[in-house]
């Protein structure tokens, strides 16, 4: 039996006045809720855009981290190649120093790469997960580091052996007097500012060597030396000194020319040849002024030729690279081969390196020096 439940329209009209009114917004209360909605949208959006930079920041540094492990691990398996005798026997002297200043080039880029990864991730304060990896990097790096400087160290030894038992034995000692008398000391007095912008002078110390032009006498040195100097003088080995003045500059190539009121007797010229033929592994020697030791002289190989260099002051091309031990000083000395004959001229060294300067290659000096005394 069905129920029927009857309601009185009466109550339906009641219920339906009760629910129907509409809601009413006043203007104020619709931009307040629009400026709530377009605040949280934008909130929204800037969340999800600084959470999406973040990863891909990430990402990009991590992916950066994966490729220096990468590099880094080929240098180690070539490492291990050349640490292997079977594999170091079968290839020349010569050889074996060229892919180690090959490998000392590779860690000295990869060095400057970990350093700028890092410096950026420690501003961006990324996760200590990052910070991390590249801590591990550093440490392998040094340790690769460590590894190419034995191998270089036993192999310019080893070189400077086999120089020896094939007749071209040369006493050090007895190149270091031929050569000192013709390497001076370079001092150029220099305008600076100090930390409160006052107006002082500094004295820049570095190295030349005497060089005869046609007949006319002249010391070398580096430009970086001199310029802006406004005072120069030269001292040579027997302590005398003269004032300098500059014949010309090449500021591209870090090269000038001086002249002073020496009498002719304090001049010993040395002898400048081509640097066109010179080959890695051929040892040398630098004399110069590091740190203020005037008539310092230090010895290694020719580890490279042809490099590429960004100092301060310009970017030299053809430029050579030795493992003779070069300081603040050496700057302006010659490089010289084991004849006592000027090959290059020390301009620059990496920060912080072991066994990497650069020299001007003679080539460039000797054209520089034509072209500065034609023009005077």
């Amino acid at each position: 039996m069905g129920i029927s439940i009857s309601i009185p329209l009466s109550c339906l009209m009641m219920f339906r006045l009760e629910l129907d009114p509409p809601l009413e917004v006043s203007k104020e209360q619709r931009r307040t809720l629009s400026l709530i909605l377009i605040f949280v949208i934008v909130a929204a959006s800037l969340g999800a855009g600084g959470l999406i930079g973040y990863f891909l920041g990430y990402k990009s540094t991590s992916d950066q981290v994966d490729t220096l492990q990468n590099q880094l691990s080929s240098i180690q398996e070539q490492i291990n190649n050349l640490q292997t005798k079977a594999e170091t026997s079968s290839r020349s002297q010569s050889d074996v120093l060229e892919t180690v200043a090959a490998l000392q080039g590779q860690l000295s880029a990869i060095r400057d790469q970990i350093s700028n990864l890092q410096t950026s991730n420690i501003e961006s304060q990324n996760n200590d997960e990052i910070l991390a990896e590249i801590s591990s990097l550093k440490s392998k790096l040094s340790t690769l580091q460590e590894q190419i400087n034995e191998i270089e160290a036993t192999e310019i030894v080893t070189y400077e052996n086999m120089t020896s038992a094939v007749g071209e034995n040369v006493s050090l000692s007895q190149l270091f007097e031929q050569v000192r008398e013709s390497v001076v000391v370079i001092q150029a007095l220099v305008g600076q500012l100090d930390a409160f912008g006052r107006t002082g002078f500094a004295t820049v110390q570095g190295s030349g060597f005497v060089n005869n032009y046609t007949g006319q006498m002249n010391v070398i040195t580096n430009n970086h030396v001199i310029e802006s100097a406004i005072n120069i003088n030269v001292t040579f080995p027997n302590g005398n000194r003269y004032a300098a003045t500059v014949e010309g500059a090449n500021p591209d190539t870090d090269v000038a020319v001086l002249t002073t009121n020496a009498p002719p007797t304090e001049y010993n010229p040395l002898l400048m040849v081509s640097s066109s033929g010179l080959k890695v592994g051929e040892p040398v020697i630098v004399v110069g002024t590091p740190y203020g030791l005037a008539g310092s002289m230090t010895n290694g190989i020719i580890s490279a030729l042809n490099r590429t260099i960004t100092t301060e002051q310009t970017t030299m091309t053809n430029v050579i690279q030795t493992t003779a031990p070069l300081n603040p000083g050496n700057s302006g000395g010659p490089l010289m081969n084991y004849q006592g004959e000027v090959i290059g001229m020390a301009t620059a060294i990496v920060q912080d390196s072991q066994g990497i300067g650069f020299a001007i290659p003679s080539d460039t000096i000797l054209q520089d020096i034509i072209e500065i005394m034609i023009q005077d």
